[in-house]
């Protein structure tokens, strides 16, 4: 079992680091064109592969800590404190890529249905939303009753909320506007960049930043920040802009 875990993390970093960088090529060249299609498919099925193998990796180390990690545990001065350390960073993990993994879906969801709000009605669709919100809810609820401050818990917890409630408000509404999916396919492909640059600077790199003790969370939020940005710029273009004649 430690070397499928092994080579899924091999995967996942391999994988990862392709999404990474053909992230951003979607976004530069024409919609709709050739480029942005082939680009786009290879970005969303690297996602779909990173996400599910991290989702998978995060489910075996939470099931059984002391065999995937007993090396920390075997070093740790206080186990329970370790096993404490261990279940908080790799639930984390495991929103982070469940997280992924949804907006990846969503985005191509409302690309293939668009105005067709009913197909986001069946159970097929709604366990993504309920997931969110219940990750969201329990992240929040660990950063509650841990005695250590666990910002991101509190921040990607609030993230999984909203997105939830947003997912449904879309799945559950009478008419939607005509470039409603578009927005949701833009937030969503952006969002999954979000979380695999969080997931990059918040546990990959977290190393490189030791050194800046408590300002490190900043390195962890900027790529929500960035992303924010080019949410709010690709939407104005694309979405809100008016129509030219």
């Amino acid at each position: 079992m430690l070397a499928i875990h092994q080579a899924m993390l091999y995967l996942h970093i391999l994988l990862g680091t392709v999404a990474l960088i053909i992230f951003w090529v979607p976004i530069a060249v024409r919609k709709g064109g050739s480029s942005h299609v082939w680009f786009g498919r290879v970005y969303v099925w690297s996602m779909y592969l990173v996400a599910t193998s991290g989702i998978l990796m995060s489910v075996m180390v939470l099931s059984h800590p002391a065999y995937f990690k007993a090396e920390l545990l075997q070093r740790a001065t206080s186990v329970p404190a370790m096993l404490q350390q261990i279940y908080y960073f790799w639930s984390m993990l495991l929103f982070l890529s469940l997280l992924t993994f949804v907006s990846v879906r969503q985005a191509m969801l409302v690309l293939k249905h668009k105005r067709n709000t009913a197909v986001f009605r069946r159970w097929s669709y709604l366990w993504m939303p309920a997931s969110l919100f219940l990750g969201g809810a329990s992240l929040i609820s660990m950063a509650i009753l841990s005695d250590d401050r666990m910002i991101l818990h509190y921040i990607f917890g609030g993230i999984g909320l909203v997105s939830g409630i947003q997912m449904s408000h879309f799945a559950y509404v009478k008419e939607a506007a005509p470039k409603r999916w578009l927005a949701e396919h833009i937030s969503s492909t952006i969002g999954s960049g979000i979380a695999v640059y969080t997931a990059f600077f918040a546990f990959g790199a977290r190393h490189w930043f030791n050194f800046l003790g408590d300002w490190q969370l900043l390195a962890w939020l900027v790529p929500g920040i960035v992303g924010t940005f080019v949410i709010f710029w690709a939407t104005n273009r694309y979405v809100a802009a008016p129509v030219r004649r």
